[in-house]
């Protein structure tokens, strides 16, 4: 039967259901007058024609109003829109009255069965859809073996049976399909544990049709027999539901970020997740917003308040897509000549369509009339030491049936590539020979050296990166304490031990940095350099003059080498402060010779000194000489000049070799060469006994003007002829300073020719003790240092633990040993508040799911009473026990803490989304209460702190006897409030209160203090 329907003016008539109080309708009505109104303004689309639509109100589902509401306009529309869950029905109806009936929502997959249903069609794929792209992807990697496990729910049965049937034709085998109850609990791991310890031995992919919690559960078997980690095994899981949030730009479900959270140790590269694909459109935010707009206004005038965040589902984009396919198709039958009130013809111009989706993507209408389905393959990638879901292929659609995987990012499977469908023997060995050649094991045998050696490398990289990141040399600028050098005390201390032990009790010359921003560049003046304590020991402090520092990859690489670097002659690095203007590097403090050190650091990462002169030369509390301000050029470079007068500048130079004076872009780090030069002087200074250049009684500038010019002064160096000393000593130093750097010796050879001057020293036991008590005084330093850390850390964790169970003063009694008496408090406001509905919720809900819920929203209700004087009690199931004015007292303050807090936690409600029901918000009611109440810690077990009076029930009754989203008040709170003034409350009248018979109470309404 065909029902003909009028076109007014070129006119063409959308009739949507939907429900608009119970439904999807509420939240993405308006898709369709967007739609509509986009395809008015395109002529392309539908030319000569335009298109409107009308409104039919559903109802509850299964309540049949929509078929009365179809018939109410099968006489004015030429198609139906919808309506929002099952629709069997109405398919059935609209296709005796041969009209197009365009589901964006419905799954069933009997509808699918064109010879019940011939006007049919919907945007939304059904569940067997996605099967082809499980297909494609076993095809790309080459897995033609797999075992099956599925939830027994209508959904994953119509995955599980067209995945077999398409298996079927492209020759994929399917050992074992295993069976998972559709609602599954925790109590059936044991089900699961069986499923693989009887199939990991057949197979090396497994499909997981199920929920995430089930997949959660099956990583996590097989992570305790160490099959996760061996690379054999690919786990493929499908999550057929879109999660996907513009707000967020984050394309995650909770289940999967509480996988991560609570499995950190799972090594998931080989799971892999084959999803819907998330908008793609640049514009969507847009599209949404528009959609809540029109929402508000004629025909639907859907109610919204302005706290309450809205986030428009994907449906909302298919039902967008619904109306374009049928005015598309419209225009397919319109060119045809063809009557447009035959839904046959219509539907006819819906297969095999393809058209730009609004969520950003091509889309297609398969020879049913069914959209293909756009899907995207996820991995779990390791992203700066954390795993994070990340999308890493799509599925293209093509005209063949099967879709193509294009990867856009590489998968980090465990070991060397994918893993193989089946080993190269065989599962059973029965595609090889018993007997292994000498060939094939040296094959395996070097196989697995390389690994090995790969596995190493990458273990070191991956060490190496750890510490690049971890910021190690950092130094906390609040932790450092300049000493007082212009002290005699500190003058007089001459070495480190001294040093520490008068510093405990020398507190007035020792200046603590504080945050303030030119601290540190204050207290060491103008000299930039000067002697602190920093965790317990001596330091030198030196100033580095830049403004700020750019911590490139090249300086984290340069603060990690001089934090590794030690040698008994290289004064050790402590670290560095980055926080400008303070910008600073620490070394150890020498307190009072060889060139070992030397010959390391040129053998060294760090390669040159680069400053080597006398005042780099120290003598520790050992009298062992160690060197220092090496390294960090990166760190220095660009540095600006420092604060001190132009002489002692060009005195700095005296030391600097000829080359490196004349090159004005010469290396922050020198040279090798230019380092044996000025070893040469510092030789020179140790023998005479005096600074080089002494004797000539010119200044420094005269000095360094005719070091630099040697064509017009001649050779200009320190005068050797009144140098008592050895001549193959007077013979090193002249080779040293020689001005061609490339006949300057190294200091190898440097050491082994002045080895003559140790003739005669020989080692004897009072050596060989003092050095023994040296190395060991080093190790239990250090071994107490990180003892007495790690009892400070085990105890702070203990500490914290207590104050999370109990108020900071009751901790306090109970640490000392004392018992906690109870307390009674003359004046205090208690808050009651509870979930309106959550038992409703609870039986809909998994248990699994109910645990998140409060979990998000305790953490959330948490977060805001830490802004508050309040001190939060206990929580029982949904309800939230907060007071205020006690254990600490506050005065009348604390009516005004819980009334400011419970406004907040009101409003912030308003944003709280059911994470597992999306588009659905909790209800809070909150009720409060003032009088006295009596406090103490009940228990020894598990201590805890409780309330005990009459004004504890009448808050609890407040809460039980108000409404949702509304803050119910008593009497005694509300003279409190009008006391502190700034509140608004609105009188309820008189309320029945249980065993206080009627009580006057109020509504809370604002703070306008805030």
């Amino acid at each position: 039967m065909t029902t003909t329907s009028t076109i007014n003016n070129g006119t063409l008539q959308i009739g949507f259901l939907s429900s608009f109080r119970y439904g999807l309708g509420k939240i993405i009505a308006g898709a369709i007058p967007l739609a509509i109104q986009h395809i008015n303004e395109d002529e392309a689309i539908l030319p000569d024609h335009r298109l409107d639509f009308i409104v039919g109100e559903c109802g509850q589902p299964n309540s049949f109003i929509s078929i009365q509401e179809m018939t109410k306009m099968k006489g004015m529309v030429q198609a139906f829109v919808g309506p929002d869950e099952s629709c069997a029905s109405e398919a059935l109806v609209a296709s005796a009255w041969n009209k197009p009936l365009i589901s964006y929502k419905c799954i069933d997959q009997n509808l699918s069965d064109k010879s019940k249903y011939p006007t049919f069609a919907r945007t939304l794929p059904p569940s067997s859809k996605i099967s082809k792209s499980i297909i494609s992807l076993l095809k790309h990697f080459q897995w033609n073996k797999v075992v099956l496990i599925v939830s027994e729910n209508p959904p994953n049965k119509q995955m599980e049976e067209s995945l077999t049937k398409l298996s079927t034709i492209h020759h994929i085998t399917i050992t074992a399909t295993h069976y998972i109850p559709g609602q599954y609990v925790s109590r059936y791991v044991d089900m699961i544990e069986q499923i693989v310890d009887v199939s990991h031995h057949k197979t090396r992919v497994y499909i997981l049709l199920t929920e995430t919690f089930v997949l959660a559960d099956f990583l996590r078997c097989m992570a305790r027999r160490k099959l996760l980690y061996s690379g054999l095994y690919a786990i493929v899981s499908v999550e057929e539901e879109v999660t996907y949030s513009v707000k967020k730009s984050a394309y995650q479900s909770s289940q999967y970020r509480n996988l991560e959270l609570q499995d950190q140790n799972l090594d998931l590269r080989g799971l892999l997740i084959v999803t819907a694909s998330p908008p793609s459109n640049p514009n969507y935010a847009d599209f949404q917003n528009d959609v809540i707009n029109l929402n508000r206004q004629h025909p639907f005038r859907i109610p919204h308040h302005h706290r309450i965040a809205i986030q428009v589902p994907i449906y909302a984009g298919l039902a967008y897509d619904a109306v374009i396919v049928l005015a598309k198709a419209f225009h397919k039958v319109i060119n045809a000549k063809h009557d447009i009130n035959n839904g046959s013809r219509v539907i006819e111009a819906i297969k095999n369509l393809t058209f730009k989706s609004i969520l950003g993507f091509d889309a297609r209408m398969d020879q049913n009339g069914e959209a293909d389905g756009n899907y995207t393959l996820l991995a779990m990638q390791v992203i700066n030491d954390s795993i994070e879901m990340k999308i890493v292929g799509s599925f293209q659609q093509t005209d063949h049936e099967i879709p193509v995987l294009n990867l856009v990012d590489k998968l980090n499977f465990y070991g060397n590539g994918p893993p193989k469908s089946e080993p190269d023997c065989g599962f059973n060995n029965e595609l090889c020979d018993n007997g292994l050649s000498i060939v094939v094991i040296t094959m395996i045998t070097t196989s697995l050296l390389l690994l090995m050696m790969c596995v190493s490398f990458i273990f070191k990289h991956y060490h190496y990166e750890y510490k690049l990141t971890k910021l190690l040399w950092k130094v906390d600028i609040k932790e450092l304490m300049i000493l007082n050098t212009n002290s005699e005390n500190i003058r007089n201390a001459i070495n480190v031990q001294s040093l520490k032990r008068w510093s405990m009790f020398a507190n007035q010359t020792a200046n603590k940095v504080e945050s303030s921003d030119n601290a540190l560049v204050d207290l060491l003046g103008t000299k930039g350099f000067g002697i602190g304590l920093y965790k317990g020991s001596v330091v030198f402090i030196k100033r580095v003059y830049k403004r700020s520092i750019d911590l490139t990859r090249n300086v984290r690489k340069e603060l990690i080498q001089m934090r590794e670097i030690r040698h008994d002659n290289l004064n050790s690095f402590i670290g560095a402060c980055i926080d400008a203007p303070n910008i600073s590097v620490l070394f150890v403090y020498c307190a009072r010779g060889s060139l070992e050190g030397m010959n390391y650091l040129h053998d060294s990462e760090i390669i040159s000194h680069g400053n080597l002169k006398p005042t780099n030369c120290l003598i520790d509390s050992r009298w062992v000489l160690q060197i220092t301000d090496y390294g960090l050029h990166e760190f220095k470079s660009n540095q600006e000049p420092p604060n001190i007068s132009e002489v002692d500048s060009q005195k700095n130079l005296l030391w600097r070799a000829p080359e490196l004076l004349r090159n004005t872009n010469a290396p922050p780090r020198g040279s090798q060469k230019g380092d044996v030069y000025s070893f040469a002087l510092i030789l020179f200074e140790i023998i005479a006994r005096r600074n080089p250049f002494e004797d000539t009684g010119m200044s420094s500038k005269d000095i360094l003007e005719r070091i630099f010019h040697p064509q017009l002064y001649g050779l200009f160096r320190p005068n050797l002829k009144q140098l008592k000393c050895e001549n193959y000593i007077t013979k090193c130093i002249v080779d040293c300073w020689r001005e061609d750097p490339e006949e300057r010796p190294d200091f190898r050879f440097i050491n082994n020719r002045l080895r003559q001057m140790q003739a005669g020293l020989k080692p004897n036991i009072f050596d060989n003790m003092i050095a023994i008590l040296e190395k060991y005084s080093y190790n239990l330093e250090s071994l107490v240092q990180e003892r007495t850390q790690q009892l400070l850390e085990e105890k702070k964790k203990t500490e914290n633990l207590l104050l999370r169970m109990l108020p900071k003063s009751a901790a306090e009694q109970l640490k000392r040993g004392e018992a906690v008496e109870a307390e009674y408090f003359d004046c205090v406001t208690i808050y009651f508040s509870d979930i309106v509905g959550f038992t409703e919720l609870s039986a809909i809900s998994t248990p699994i799911q109910v645990v998140k819920l409060l979990n998000d929203l305790y953490t959330c209700f948490d977060s805001i009473i830490g802004n508050y004087d309040v001190y939060k009690v206990e929580t029982i199931g949904d309800a939230y026990m907060v007071v205020s004015g006690l254990p600490l007292k506050n005065g009348d303050k604390h009516a005004g803490q819980i009334a400011s807090m419970a406004l907040h936690l009101l409003n912030e409600i308003f944003n709280f989304e059911i994470a597992h029901r999306p588009g659905e918000y909790l209800k809070l009611r909150i009720g409060i209460h003032s009088g006295p109440c009596v406090a103490g810690v009940v228990g020894l077990m598990m201590p805890r702190y409780c309330l005990f009076g009459d004004t504890v029930n009448v808050a609890s009754r407040m809460e039980s006897t108000g409404e949702a989203h509304r803050i119910h008040v008593s009497y005694s709170c509300k003279q409190i409030l009008d006391k502190l003034s700034g509140y608004q409350l609105q009188e309820r009248g008189l309320v029945s209160i249980k065993g206080k018979g009627q009580m006057k109470t109020y509504w809370l309404l604002t703070d306008t203090n805030v």
